[in-house]
């Protein structure tokens, strides 16, 4: 019986948005690297078998430790080099094939003096996402940085790296594919200049675009289970989302049609949408059903999040339909972080899933 904030994942929606992806990338003859950081789960990593897989990309060196003793032996950190991993880094580049990103020609030089194996590496491109990453129109470092690597005695220069993360601020498909044909196009030319295999992959455009250029590799993450803002990008339908918070009722203020349940920002995390008079808002909410959960309810959603308190915005009958003691279900609107956050899934079938940061009391 759930009585606290609980994660519940649909093993079926989640198994269908990983044999979609597969099945795209694979018909584009292209090779799938999809990011764990999302699910973070041995169990659910290994639904991933099922299909063709190049190897997987993750977000720490903990997180790669993690898959690499499940047996995954080709693993990229798609995180750029920290000097201060580099005891991490020989351990584990000595059992599988580790792929690390680099930045810059110090970060190249460093990391080459401080190896004991072999490494493979990603020269990280910035699509104009301002995050980390060389700039794609930054010829001259692109070329110092591949020169380094080439003379470098443990490095193996693997290719480009390149998330188009800003790709979440898109509003439907269409967006979608007009934001990312220039980036596919500059990553192209890169591509066609330095005959390097380059690795693409953001959720929305992964999911939307039919035309990668001539890109080689995608790896894709939040697709696994998608979430309430995917929705609203254009990536997904409300029917794809694989996970779901299910939060319980404690008490109810008539006044104001608002429900104050157990579930906040420890359990959601702080990343919102807006609705349109510009106001946040912090998840979906969704009709609770014995396995799983219904379609979107209008004017129903979680207004507020402060630690572990959260406000839902209702409508006239929803409101009178729920009382204290009931279960309420919300889309999150960050499937990545809410995941993390909770570190651990129920199935709708009551089968428990492990996550890499399992919380336990």
């Amino acid at each position: 019986m759930i009585t606290s904030p609980t994660l519940v994942l649909d093993r079926n929606k989640a198994l269908e948005n990983i044999k979609k992806m597969s099945s795209k990338v694979s018909k584009l003859g292209l090779k799938f690297r999809p990011h764990f950081k999302t699910h973070q789960s041995l169990e659910i990593g290994n639904w991933f078998k099922e299909f063709p897989i190049d190897g997987i990309t993750v977000s720490s060196l903990k997180m790669a430790k993690y898959f690499a003793s499940d047996g995954w032996e080709s693993i990229t950190v798609a995180f750029p080099f920290n000097i201060l991993d580099i005891k991490e880094i020989n351990a584990l580049a000595s059992k599988i094939d580790l792929r690390i990103l680099v930045v810059d020609s110090e970060s190249a030089i460093e990391l080459d003096k401080n190896l004991t194996s072999d490494v493979s590496v990603y020269i990280e491109i910035d699509p104009n996402y301002g995050r980390s990453g060389i700039h794609l129109n930054d010829t001259e470092q692109i070329g110092n940085l591949i020169l380094a690597v080439n003379n470098s005695e443990k490095l193996t220069l693997h290719g480009f790296y390149s998330h188009a993360g800003h790709s979440y601020k898109c509003r439907s498909s269409n967006d979608i594919a007009r934001f990312s044909k220039p980036i596919i196009d500059s990553l192209s030319q890169i591509k066609n200049k330095y005959d390097l295999p380059i690795c693409f992959g953001d959720t929305p455009s992964c999911s939307v675009l039919k035309n990668f250029g001539a890109i080689d590799e995608l790896s894709p993450g939040n697709f696994v289970f998608y979430d309430w803002i995917q929705t609203q990008i254009g990536s997904c339908d409300p029917k794809d989302i694989a996970i779901a918070m299910k939060c319980p009722v404690v008490a109810k203020y008539p006044s104001r049609n608002e429900l104050l349940i157990h579930g906040g920002a420890v359990h959601f995390s702080k990343d919102h949408d807006l609705l349109e008079s510009g106001e946040p808002y912090f998840g979906q909410v969704v009709p609770t059903l014995n396995k799983g959960w219904g379609k979107p309810i209008e004017e129903c959603y979680l207004k507020t999040v402060s630690q572990e308190h959260g406000i839902v915005k209702c409508s006239d009958e929803f409101f009178s339909d729920t009382e204290p003691g009931d279960l309420i279900t919300i889309l999150p609107i960050h499937s990545c972080l809410t995941a993390d956050l909770m570190g651990t899934y129920l199935t709708t079938d009551d089968e428990r899933i492990s996550h890499l940061s399992e919380k336990r009391i």
